[in-house]
């Protein structure tokens, strides 16, 4: 039969290959999946460079001198609680933001939990606002010593934009009137760390306990 020996018919409802053909598709196939492999790399550092490098848009960030009022979110006992904002000079609150899945917050946590300790001691009242669910918050604020009584969750949307909670963590000092003293954004580091305790030493507050850092609308 003519070109019998170029072409076979299919073998249960697959074509055979003739072996020249069967050869090249052996030697193109696997450097096809080589080249996608290597260009999904490729892709994956853009983006992680884009995400390191790019600065935040202005509406994810919270800003120096900005007024900071009608923030809140349900507590550990269900109910909304407003978070009462410092009236005088003499008053101060640090907020701390984070989410308990981010990585970045969990390396950032005992940073976090040793500057809200010596905050308090130096008369500022601490509340953290968590972006995760009620159980997730639960279990994040048990694992790392934070008061589950401080602690914040399910905010609002105005709360969501007004506190930047789409960039986590972060941390907020507010003093007279609401007004934004100074913003860290991103995880402490050692440095970042010493200037916010420096910060909170060379503004004490007038709070004699942290027995209320939120109070009912």
């Amino acid at each position: 039969m003519i070109g019998a020996e170029r072409f076979r018919v299919p073998v249960e409802g697959f074509a055979v290959f003739h072996p020249k053909l069967r050869t090249s598709l052996d030697v193109v196939l696997p450097l096809l999946v080589v080249a996608l492999i290597a260009e999904n790399i490729v892709l994956l550092r853009q983006n992680h460079r884009l995400k390191t490098e790019l600065p935040l848009p202005s509406a994810l960030v919270v800003h120096r001198e900005e007024p900071l009022r009608d923030i809140g979110g349900v507590g550990f006992d269900g109910r909304f609680h407003s978070v009462e904002m410092p009236r005088s000079a003499a008053e101060h609150l640090l907020v701390f933001t984070f989410a308990p899945q981010c990585p970045e917050c969990v390396l950032s946590e005992s940073l976090d939990a040793s500057l809200s300790a010596q905050a308090k001691k130096l008369g500022w009242r601490t509340v953290w606002i968590s972006r995760g669910t009620l159980e997730e918050t639960r279990a994040f604020c048990v694992a790392n010593g934070i008061p589950l009584a401080e602690t914040l969750v399910d905010t609002p949307y105005s709360t969501y934009l007004r506190l930047g909670l789409a960039a986590v963590p972060q941390l907020v000092a507010v003093g007279e009137n609401g007004k934004i003293d100074e913003v860290w954004l991103g995880r402490l580091t050692t440095k970042s760390a010493k200037s916010a305790a420096q910060f909170s030493s060379d503004h004490p507050g007038v709070q004699a306990s942290n027995s209320a850092p939120t109070s009912f609308p």
